[in-house]
């Protein structure tokens, strides 16, 4: 792979995963450590000023310093630095040479344009046929005559777009189209990298129509949900005028598929009862039968499906890959989910005669999730969720939170160019997806960095609950040391008499917790037990904590947590007990935390450990 392609690879997966080991940029760039290294001190060097990678720890992290100049940087600036020691930067020559001609083109011409041997373009031509293949083009040779770029001019201007536009010079757009350009985006909530792919869109095409190339019929299954927008047919109107270009119906849907790519809320759902979209969902939904026995509600699922279903069409035509936020832990946790999106991107890809977009398959298995199993909910505590992929991945997140952290959260999901404009003050914690400027954000931030990655997520969400919530004040705490040779029925028994004599719980209390201890599991997770009830003796929560020092109980329990919650709860408290169940969560998933906690024996113990990591 050539180093700048190696530098964008190693960029996209921080700007979607943040931190990163050693290990894990070695299997992303398939390269040893040496060349991981180098890169990153290459690119480093180039990006001086705009952008820096550190490493702390064996992590490394990507700090922006300019954010403007790194949009550009991410919308290609980087690849028109290079100069011909790049064989990306060759191809991209060859590819510009071959669509603009549009003639036989001999390799001598080639390698003297180039100012490489003839071998070299030879190598060069060898790569391209194999880039050529995927766009379903090809070169034809002819003796006595070269070389001929043969294919349809959609997957001309794909092929070029993709390979060889960053590479190369361009005629900026004028002043009036920028700023038309830039009220589009603002209106239709596109982020600086879908606006930049619209710049790039608009001047291909306008180059090609020039140039005398119009694309004469409909991209199959391609639809343009903006094609009577006022802004876009003021659009259209401008670039007529200021290039003396007539544009055909053809072409315009061509120069609108950015906006069509990503659902940014700014599409009625009702776009989605196409036929083209119809069609598409039956061919995965055929594909899937065919391969799995199921029995799922098409109906619901269409309903459910369609708003990203129709956009994530459009991808697959354009080859857009969406970034991969999904981890491992998401395909192992929703394997069956995601065996059933696999086989309807699979069947999609085929059916369209496009590439396989691995990136899709866990976005489309959120929703295969959602269907097989109901999404329920409770009462909510606010946060809100800036991203870019839409009200299915948004669903996904609080379900995903609420199995970790608990039901009670209401989602807000906001694009990245909406939170710019939103009060986000009254949100306990913010979750993003994409960078955002912490400057901006006036609350609580996390990163998510591997969206679904339990551990990674309760680590985040701990230093929240942590900081809301450190100080307890309506909660009286206990610790007792538990005998890991006796019952947990028996310790059980021992917690609660000491709560007794203090006069904290009544005999109620008391009966009713053994009972539920003999009625059901005392483990919720991970050697953690968590027997509680409501209680009428004190208007306090009460908490005990029971640890065995050593080893687990008989039952392999490390940790108990025992209950008491008032009858009566004021607003505060009902926070302080929701963020304390948060924090049981939070150790429960995390085996530091708890031999940590085994070893803590009172309330500032507690709170340290939540809010630094450590005892």
């Amino acid at each position: 792979m050539a180093l700048v392609n190696r530098w964008y690879q190693v960029l996209q997966h921080f700007i979607t995963q943040d931190r990163l080991t050693l290990d894990e940029l070695k299997l992303i760039t398939d390269t040893t450590s040496q060349t991981v290294k180098k890169t990153i001190q290459l690119l480093n060097e180039q990006l001086e000023h705009i952008a820096k990678i550190v490493e702390s720890a064996g992590v490394y992290q990507l700090k922006i310093i300019d954010s403007k100049q790194f949009e550009e940087v991410m919308n290609g600036s980087l690849k028109q630095e290079m100069d011909f020691n790049s064989s990306s930067k060759r191809i991209a020559v060859l590819i510009e040479c071959f669509i603009k001609s549009g003639d036989y083109v001999v390799i001598d011409d080639l390698s003297e344009m180039i100012g490489v041997s003839r071998s070299t373009v030879n190598k060069d031509l060898r790569n391209l046929k194999a880039i050529l293949a995927e766009f379903d083009l090809s070169l034809i040779g002819t003796p006595n005559k070269g070389l001929l770029l043969q294919g349809q001019e959609e997957n001309l201007r794909m092929l070029y777009l993709y390979h060889a536009y960053d590479y190369l010079d361009h005629n900026g757009l004028n002043e009036n189209l920028l700023l038309l350009i830039e009220e589009i985006s603002l209106a239709k909530k596109l982020d600086f990298r879908t606006s930049g792919l619209l710049k790039k869109v608009i001047t291909l095409t306008f180059e090609r129509i020039l140039d005398g190339y119009n694309l004469s019929e409909a991209i199959p299954y391609y639809v343009n949900y903006f094609a009577k927008d006022p802004q876009l047919e003021e659009l259209l109107v401008t670039l007529e005028e200021s290039y003396s270009i007539t544009i055909s119906q053809f072409d315009f849907d061509f120069l609108c598929f950015p906006l069509n790519i990503f659902n940014n809320n700014v599409v009625d759902d009702s776009y989605s009862e196409n036929q083209e979209v119809k069609s598409l969902f039956q061919v995965m939904l055929e594909a899937i039968h065919e391969a799995v026995i199921i029995s799922i509600d098409e109906a619901d699922l269409f309903n459910s499906l369609k708003a990203h279903f129709m956009f994530l069409a459009n991808r697959i035509i354009f080859r857009v890959d969406a970034y991969d936020i999904f981890g491992q832990d998401f395909r192992l946790k929703h394997a069956f989910a995601y065996e059933l999106a696999d086989i309807g991107i699979q069947a999609l890809a085929d059916f369209l005669g496009k590439p396989k977009q691995e990136t899709e398959i866990s976005y489309l298995a959120i929703y295969f999730e959602l269907a097989l199993k109901a999404d329920t909910s409770g009462n909510f505590k606010e946060i809100a969720i800036v991203c870019n992929t839409g009200k299915g991945t948004a669903l996904m997140i609080k379900r995903q939170l609420g199995n970790v952290l608990g039901p009670n959260i209401r989602i807000a999901h906001y694009s990245e160019e909406e939170y710019q404009t939103t009060d986000l003050n009254r949100y306990f914690a913010i979750f993003t997806t994409i960078p955002l400027a912490e400057t901006k954000v006036p609350t609580t931030l996390i990163k998510l960095t591997d969206l679904f990655n339990d551990n990674w997520l309760l680590g985040e969400w701990k230093r929240i609950m942590a900081s809301k919530a450190a100080s307890f004040e309506n909660i009286q705490f206990y610790f007792e040391d538990l005998n890991a040779q006796a019952s947990y029925e028996d310790n059980l028994i021992q917690m609660l008499n000491r709560l007794a004599e203090e006069s904290w719980v009544d005999e109620e209390f008391k009966n009713y917790i053994l009972l539920k201890a003999q009625e059901e599991s005392a483990v919720i997770e991970n050697g953690i037990a968590f027997p509680h009830g409501i209680n009428n003796q004190s208007d306090r929560i009460i908490v005990s904590i029971g640890s065995y020092q050593e080893l687990t109980s008989i039952e392999e329990i490390e940790l108990v947590f025992l209950v008491a919650i008032p009858v009566d709860l004021t607003v505060e408290a009902e926070d302080e007990l929701l963020s304390f169940y948060d924090t049981i969560f939070t150790i429960s998933s995390n085996p530091r935390l708890r031999a940590q906690v085994r070893t803590v024996s009172s309330k500032e113990d507690y709170t340290r450990l939540l809010t630094k990591g450590e005892v």
